[in-house]
Order: C-alpha cells, then sequence, then structure tokens
C-alpha cells in the first residue's frame, strides 16, 4: 500500500507516519527531510521532485509525509491511500510553537526534519504561522477531486479521529 499523509503544519502527520512505519515496516519519506537541505530555489524544486519519484519507484509500499503542493502530483499519482489531517487553526500553531521550541532544546524531537534544519524566531518564522492561519484545504481539496484515478481519501477531523484511524488500522492488521 502506498501512503500519503497530508494536512496543514502541526496536524500529527509525522508522528501518524513514524506510528504507521512502526506497524507496517513501510519505509518512510519524511518531506521536510530533503527539502530543507536545499537552497530552495528552481534547481532544488526539480531535485526534490526527482527524489520523490525515486522514493516512489524504488518501494512497493511506502508512506509519503507532507504537503508540498507543488509536488503532490508526483505522489497522488502514486498514492492508494490519502489520509488527511485536520485540526484548527489555533491548534496548529499551538503545536507547531511547541515543536518549534522543544526542538530548539532538542534536535531529535524532530526525527523527520533534516539534521542541519535550523528555526529562527524571526520573520520567516512569522510568516510561516501566517502561513499556517491561512492555510487553503479547499485548494487540496481540489487536487484531490482532480486526481483520476483517485486515491483512497480518508479525512481524520482531530486527535480523537486519528487515535479512532489508528485502533482500527492496527486491528485490520490482526
Amino acid at each position: 500500500m502506498k501512503i500519503m499523509l497530508i494536512g496543514n503544519a502541526g496536524t500529527g502527520k509525522s508522528t501518524l507516519a513514524r506510528w504507521l512505519a512502526a506497524q507496517t515496516g513501510y519505509p518512510v519519506m519524511y518531506l521536510d527531510q530533503f527539502w530543507h537541505t536545499t537552497d530552495y530555489s528552481a534547481e532544488a524544486k526539480q531535485w526534490f521532485i526527482q527524489q520523490q519519484k525515486n522514493f516512489c519507484a524504488a518501494h512497493d509500499n511506502w508512506i509519503i509525509d507532507g504537503n508540498y503542493s507543488g509536488s503532490m502530483a508526483v505522489r497522488l499519482a502514486e498514492a492508494d491511500l490519502v489520509i488527511w489531517l485536520q485540526v484548527s487553526r489555533v491548534r496548529s500553531i499551538i503545536r507547531v510553537i511547541r515543536r518549534s521550541l522543544r526542538y530548539r532544546r532538542d534536535k531529535n524531537s524532530r526525527p523527520d526534519m533534516a539534521a542541519a534544519f535550523t528555526e529562527h524566531f524571526d520573520k520567516d518564522y512569522w510568516d510561516f504561522l501566517l502561513f499556517i492561519w491561512h492555510y487553503d484545504g479547499d485548494k487540496l481539496r481540489k487536487e484531490l477531486a482532480a486526481q483520476q484515478p483517485a486515491p483512497q481519501v480518508i479525512v481524520l477531523h482531530g486527535t480523537r479521529a486519528k487515535e479512532k484511524f489508528m485502533a482500527d488500522f492496527k486491528r485490520r492488521l490482526g
């Protein structure tokens, strides 16, 4: 099975990816690990897309964690299942700030992030929080609807829905 995890920052995608990998043994591609090793240029975007294609081609089963709408079509074309995590904007921002503070103290707290990544509480960080606040789920909805053939999409609203999904998934694995 090929599983994509999508959703706003701070919704729990990486946590769920680690859990799914532990349950299934599937390899995980954390997009942040790749993107945040680049200089964010046009060439970097092409390299980033190629890395995703290579990962998809190299594995019969996989989990890919991250949105990155500029390259989402690459993953959607291969995915069997899309899990879209949704929490409120306020909760997303609180989680991201907590995650950032924890990461400052312990770089090992985010195994999904590029090792050399450093986060600064500056204008770029503020812009990132604004991005989270203005996250456009409608754009993502349209992109999912346009994909043919369409993968199965499961939308998980909040922590309880995620926990129920995890329990059901574990039961199905047997």
